[in-house]
Order: C-alpha cells, then structure tokens, then sequence
C-alpha cells in the first residue's frame, strides 16, 4: 500500500449518468473541484477521479 492509499481516504464516491455530456461523471464532496467523466463505464469514470485525486497531492515538476 503506498502513502496516497494509507493517508487519502474517499468517505463517497458519486457517480451518475449526464445526458448532457453522454457520460459517466464521478464527483466526491470531499474534492468539490475535481470531476471526472468516461462516456463508456462508470468504473473507469470513478478510477478517473481517483487518479486526479492522487495527482492533486503529486509534487508538480518541471521536466527539463
């Protein structure tokens, strides 16, 4: 189990189909700002929002 996995916990994942966007949106109210969609499976749109999740906490670098 790395850090993210034992420091990060999602207490709700919410995930409904848009007729607006034809996709799956996940959302958590625990990260308001991060969304993320998959127009084929709600899974994968709920995998989404985890990578977000954990690329929010990610130390941001410069490649040179």
């Amino acid at each position: 189990m790395d850090d993210f996995e034992r420091e990060v916990r999602l207490s709700a994942v919410h995930v409904h189909w848009s007729e607006t966007d034809a996709a799956f949106v996940a959302r958590s109210d625990q990260y308001p700002g991060l969304v993320h969609r998959d127009e084929y499976s709600s899974l994968a749109a709920v995998d989404g929002l985890i990578d977000l999740v954990r690329d929010s906490f990610a130390p941001h670098r410069l490649v040179a």
